[in-house]
Formats: C-alpha cells, sequence, structure tokens
C-alpha cells in the first residue's frame, strides 16, 4: 500500500541553541581586538526568554563602555537598547519574545563620547512559539481516521471539514467532520470511508463547498484506469438526514487526462471545478507517467466533462503540480510545480485563457540556490495581485523560504520574505494564508527545538510586513510537545478571531495526528 507523501530529506540539522559566528568589526579611531557573540536562550517566567551577548574587550585604551543595538531583519534598522553606557563586555536582553528572530551589532564609546562603527551583526533565533495549542481532536488510526495530509475548512457555522490519508473502516482514508459542542469541546464524526476501488482512496487534498452545502475533493488513488491502484478521482459529497452520500464525479484513466490529484480542486461562478494531477498527460514524454495537468471538469444535465486545460512537458515549463490553483481577479490561473527541466527546481506558473486554449507562462523558475527549491504549497495573491508561497528547500541557509512575486514592466520579480534556518523552523511544504492587515501565515514540517518525533517537529510561523518593506518572522507554535502532534503539511485557515486552525500528520495522543487550534 503507497502511504503518505514525505518531501525530500532535509538538509543537515544545525543545534537550536546556535554559536554565532565571530564579528569583525568596522571602526573608525576605535578598535575591537576581536569580538564575539555568545547567545543564550535562558528560559523565564511566562515562557519568557532572555538572550545573552559577551565581547572581547577593546583594545581602544580610552574605551569607557559599549552600545548594543538590535534590529528586527538583517542590515537594520537598528535601535539601541541600552540607556546608559554599557561598561561590561556582555549583555542580556530581556525584552525578545519566543519565536522571534533578531539581530544584534555592538559599537565602543570612548572618553570623548566618539562612537565607532557598527561591528559585524549576528543573528539571534529565540527558540519556542507564544501561541497556545489546543488539541481539537486526537485521530486514533484503525476505523477512525489516520495521517491527515491537507488543511481544513469551515462550514457556516464554523465546524471543520478535513481529509484522512489513511485510517477509517477500509484504511483509504476519510472524509470527517469535527464539531463544536457547547461546552467548547469538540466531537469528531466520519462522514466517509473510502474503500480503495471505484470511489476512490487515500485522499491528500482538502476540500471546498458549494453554495447548497455539498462537499467535493479528489482522491490520489482508487477509481480505476492502468495505474497499479488505481488513477484517483474527483467525488462529491452530499449531506441527507440519512447522512453523507459520495458520487464519484469523474475517474482518471491515467493517460492524457492526468493521474493522482494531490490537491484540493476550485471552483469558479458557475460551478465549474478545477484541480491539478501529479502525473499524466504527456505520456511518455520527459515523464514516462506524464508531468502532471491542470484540468477542468465541467457539468451538464448531471454528468461532468473533463478537460485538459495543460499538460506539462517536464522542460521549462516545469512538471509534477502538487498543489491546488488560484484565480486572479481577471480568471487567469496560477499554481506551482515542483519539478522543471531547466533547473530540476520547479516553477511558479500563470495560465491564461483564449478562444483558442488555455496558454501557459512561468513567472518564476527557482535556481534552488537563495530563491528556493521544490515548491509544494499553493500559492495566494493579495488584492494588488502580487504572489506569495513557500518553497520546501533553498534559501540563504538551505531549509526553504516565504516568497513574494510582484508583477513589473520587465516581468516578475521575486522577493524573499524569509529564509529558514531550520532553527527554529525548517523546510514548508504547506502554502500560506494571509489576514486582513496583510500578515502571512504557515506552517513548516520540520524545525523546531523538540525531538519528539525522531528528528524535529514542525511549527507554525507568522510573516508581518512594515512600512520599510521588511517583513518580520515569529513561530507563533512549535509542535512535538507531548501529544500537540507534529509533522504539519496543509494549508492553514483563520477564523474571524485571528485564531489559526490546521492539522498534523502525526503525534497526538494516539499518535494519528489532530485537528488544532492557535489561539495567539
Amino acid at each position: 500500500m503507497q502511504t503518505l507523501f514525505k518531501p525530500p530529506p532535509c538538509a543537515s540539522t544545525e543545534q537550536e541553541r546556535r554559536s554565532v559566528s565571530s564579528l569583525t568589526p568596522q571602526t573608525r579611531a576605535i578598535s575591537f581586538a576581536f569580538i564575539f557573540l555568545i547567545l543564550l536562550f535562558i528560559p523565564a517566567i511566562a515562557a519568557a526568554h532572555t538572550v545573552g551577548l559577551s565581547w572581547d574587550a577593546s583594545t581602544t585604551q580610552d574605551v569607557i563602555g559599549y552600545n548594543i543595538y538590535r534590529g528586527p531583519s538583517a542590515n537594520g534598522p537598528f535601535t539601541k537598547l541600552n540607556t546608559t553606557l554599557n561598561v561590561p563586555t556582555n549583555y542580556a536582553d530581556s525584552t525578545v519574545q519566543a519565536g522571534q528572530t533578531y539581530f544584534y551589532v555592538t559599537t565602543a564609546v570612548d572618553s570623548h563620547n566618539d562612537e565607532s562603527a557598527y561591528s559585524n551583526e549576528t543573528e539571534a533565533m529565540v527558540p519556542g512559539g507564544s501561541g497556545s495549542e489546543q488539541a481539537l481532536y486526537a485521530f486514533a488510526g484503525g476505523s477512525d481516521p489516520k495521517s491527515p495530509y491537507a488543511g481544513l475548512v469551515f462550514d457556516k457555522a464554523g465546524n471543520l471539514y478535513g481529509t484522512t490519508q489513511l485510517g477509517g473502516a477500509n484504511s483509504q482514508g476519510t472524509v470527517f467532520e469535527v464539531t463544536r459542542n457547547a461546552d467548547g469541546s469538540w466531537t469528531e464524526n466520519v462522514l466517509y470511508s473510502f474503500t480503495g476501488s471505484a470511489d476512490g482512496g487515500q485522499p491528500s487534498g482538502g476540500l471546498i463547498f458549494d453554495a447548497s452545502g455539498n462537499l467535493y475533493g479528489t482522491t490520489n488513488f482508487g477509481g480505476s484506469g492502468s495505474c497499479n491502484l488505481g488513477c484517483g478521482t474527483v467525488f462529491k459529497l452530499t449531506p441527507s438526514s440519512g447522512g453523507w452520500t459520495e458520487s464519484v464525479l469523474y475517474t482518471f484513466t491515467g493517460g492524457n487526462d492526468g493521474r493522482e490529484p494531490y490537491a484540493r480542486l476550485l471552483s469558479d461562478s458557475a460551478g465549474n471545478l478545477y484541480g491539478t494531477t501529479l502525473f499524466g498527460g504527456n505520456v511518455n514524454s520527459a515523464c514516462s507517467t506524464g508531468c502532471g495537468t491542470v484540468f477542468k471538469l465541467t457539468s451538464a444535465s448531471g454528468s461532468w466533462t473533463e478537460s485538459v486545460l495543460y499538460a506539462f512537458t517536464g522542460a521549462a515549463d516545469g512538471a509534477s503540480p502538487y498543489a491546488a490553483l488560484r484565480f486572479d481577479s481577471a480568471g487567469n490561473l496560477y499554481g506551482t510545480a515542483y519539478a522543471d527541466g531547466a533547473y530540476a527546481s520547479g516553477v511558479i506558473f500563470e495560465l491564461t485563457p483564449a478562444s483558442s486554449g488555455w496558454t501557459e507562462s512561468v513567472l518564476h523558475a527557482f535556481k534552488g540556490a537563495r530563491d528556493g527549491k521544490y515548491s509544494y504549497g499553493d500559492v495566494i495573491l493579495d488584492p494588488a495581485g502580487n504572489v506569495y508561497g513557500t518553497a520546501f528547500q533553498g534559501g540563504s541557509q538551505g531549509y526553504g523560504v516565504v516568497f513574494e512575486l510582484t508583477p513589473s514592466s520587465k516581468g516578475w520579480q521575486e522577493k524573499v520574505l524569509h529564509s529558514f534556518g531550520n532553527a527554529p523552523s525548517a523546510n514548508p511544504v504547506a502554502g500560506l494564508v494571509m489576514d486582513s492587515t496583510g500578515n502571512l501565515y504557515g506552517t513548516t514540517f520540520a524545525g523546531g527545538n523538540q525531538t519528539a518525533c525522531g528528528t524535529t517537529c514542525g511549527t507554525a510561523f507568522k510573516l508581518s510586513p512594515s512600512t520599510t518593506g521588511a517583513w518580520t518572522y515569529k513561530a507563533i507554535y512549535v509542535f512535538g510537545q507531548g501529544t500537540d502532534g507534529y509533522h504539519p503539511s496543509g494549508d492553514l485557515i483563520l477564523d474571524p478571531a485571528g485564531n489559526v486552525y490546521g492539522t498534523t500528520q502525526a503525534g497526538g495522543a494516539q499518535g494519528s495526528g489532530l485537528v488544532f487550534e492557535i489561539m495567539h
């Protein structure tokens, strides 16, 4: 049996408490002999932390003290922390917050109040998150669901719905509901257990609702076709007084129509459905089983017809899209493909409709370096048309990035908003969600300072924009603390109060994953 999709292994692990590289100050008349900072993350009351810094004394004879500066991002801007001149060669910054990343520089001051230039900066990543997590439901496996890969969706009443890849009556995955009770607790109900046969099996994509309250989704396997475990399906769940009824809208054959849809569907105002398949399309081209497709399902007289809007070739246009699609206001589609023939690091693409069909254009081809590598999550768009997403690897430290693509007269320009460094977060699989003030929220599959999951357990994070264009990173929760779950891979959703909801593939009280809420 094929089990969970697991992203490629991470780069080599760094310790959570990092020794910071030595600093050589750039000076005027005042010089340091040699400066280095030792960072100590000391937990205090109410999960507070202190960053302890120390350095060698300046060799300039008339130096009478030091100033310590801190900034929210590399290269500043920096704000002085000490109100009076700091005479010792150490300083304790107790104003840091869990999950934040800070950048420090120091200066030396002489008896004439002349101040040296900044030393080279150093980075302090404070472990832990400030959020409070509540496990709404811990899956038990067996006949109960197991291993949710995707995120969740709300109904109009605030109940949560999702899928699991495994578990259920036939060990082929489920669709589940988690309902809020009057006392604040939550109750789980399995709406459907897949059989792995004609009805589909092992769904990893999330769900969407229509206006009538029907649910739509995809299964990786099952159905029929030329694939070993079945080529996957698109399904619908219809509620009634007697429960929910599943119907298969389309069964993939594994040929030109595609195979193995991994992602959530997208609907337009007419009720048409759009999605991606990981394989199929151009079979026996650059990809022996096909390089994947973007497809559309159209309903007429109660039956559904599939059409392939684009079949990837595995060249510079990309290959193997894992993620869901997004519309812009003009009806163009945006998505990601995790591989390509140019750099083998993936692309961000746009599909533009015309009377003659859809045309694909590559907005950004990842080079596998600082710009990122392997984008598994879907993208989002802000009101200005900028595109945001994540890449699993790459970045300045190799553990993935959050990026923004901005349209310009010279084409689309990529900006890395944050590069993950393993501590506290590493390797994002999911996409992002944006709140009404422009903050971005997401998860990382690995990273953090917990090892209950065998390696590192993952985090939930927040990125906040500033008027200067810089973004401030904060880990709002670190997973792997007991029975709170680990390895989140699905998109997050937000309630009106700003609380965050999602799933973890594993962990929880029963070891089979859970549904969580983070209040921050």
